[in-house]
């Protein structure tokens, strides 16, 4: 099943990316009075490519395999590692991958990896990413993190105690800020106690704390619901800011239905920190994000990568709180 699923993943990846690469191109082309492509609309169709095999393959592949999400994540990964790396054996890119001891662990890391990724990609062209616990570690460790010291001091003690998966960081100018914890759990009932219990203690520290979850069926049930969104005798407050769910459980609350276009995490992620930079002693746990259109989210130019490294000394931005 594994090779199936692999061979699957792989096939369907690279044909959508392709046609939605050539589409695009194409598109471009016809309105450019030049009819060529430049390199900067050449980066946003490469990203947009990529967005939508990774959305496609994983809309198609649950339907094939439904009882088999986590290793379909961990697949599409592998061919997406495929696609970009240049090598023609699936072999090399195997071991490569098999000598990643976070990819080795579980399809769990598979999953942090892959939420990075489809999040950066929904977020582009804005001052926001998502990072993993190595990254913010080197921006703490290089002096790069503009939050206040006890901020850092806290965020240390996280990344020291590996208590969160990824972490959202936004730009203002050359200032680098840590604002929100996240969650990436295969199913939500790999100890949801401990992980309600983590993810209150950011929200103490004013900060944004959610999770992705793959599957969430349990959240048909009042117990986990209740845990998620308070307002019981058992669980008072709110357990997240928001809950994630890629198994299309009904939502409510802070349950929110996860598409693979991560549209909603892109509008809750700008929220979250436009609130968090102006009122940030009212960003408790009772912070909700609104159900509101993309564009009506204030968000500034994009963050530059390079060779996959995040770039500091971005652009300008400005500062809206600043008078």
């Amino acid at each position: 099943m594994q090779d199936e699923i692999f061979d699957y993943c792989l096939s369907r990846y690279n044909s959508i990316y392709i046609a939605t690469k050539q589409r695009l191109e194409e598109e471009v082309r016809n309105s450019s009075r030049n009819h060529t492509v430049s390199a900067s609309k050449a980066k946003e169709i490469e990203t947009a490519s990529q967005l939508q095999a990774i959305k496609e393959t994983m809309k198609e592949g649950r339907l094939l395999y439904p009882t088999n999400i986590p290793t379909l994540w961990a697949n599409i990964y592998k061919a997406h590692l495929y696609r970009k790396s240049g090598i023609s054996d699936p072999e090399i890119v195997s071991s490569v991958i098999a000598a990643d001891q976070s990819w080795k662990a579980s399809s769990g890391h598979a999953f942090e990896y892959m939420a990075k990724e489809i999040a950066n990609l929904a977020l582009a062209n804005t001052n926001l990413r998502f990072l993993l616990q190595r990254d913010l570690n080197d921006l703490i460790r290089e002096g790069k993190l503009s939050n206040e010291v006890r901020d850092i001091s806290w965020l240390k003690e996280q990344v020291d105690t590996d208590n969160y998966d990824l972490f959202a960081v936004g730009q203002v100018g050359e200032d680098i800020y840590c604002f929100g914890c996240i969650q990436c759990k295969t199913s939500i009932r790999d100890r949801v106690s401990r992980d309600r219990e983590l993810s209150a203690t950011a929200m103490k520290a004013f900060f944004w704390s959610i999770s992705l979850v793959i599957d969430g069926t349990q959240l048909t049930t009042p117990k986990y619901v209740n845990m998620v969104n308070g307002g019981t005798t058992t669980f008072e407050k709110n357990g997240w800011h928001g809950m994630y769910d890629m198994s299309h459980t009904i939502p409510g609350g802070r349950i929110y239905d996860l598409d693979m276009d991560f549209e909603i995490i892109r509008s809750h992620a700008l929220q979250a920190f436009d609130a968090w930079r102006s009122q940030r002693q009212w960003f408790t746990n009772e912070w909700k994000a609104l159900d509101m259109p993309i564009k009506h989210i204030h968000y500034y130019p994009q963050i530059e990568e390079e060779d996959g490294d995040y770039l500091m000394a971005a652009e300008d931005i400005p500062d809206p709180y600043q008078e």
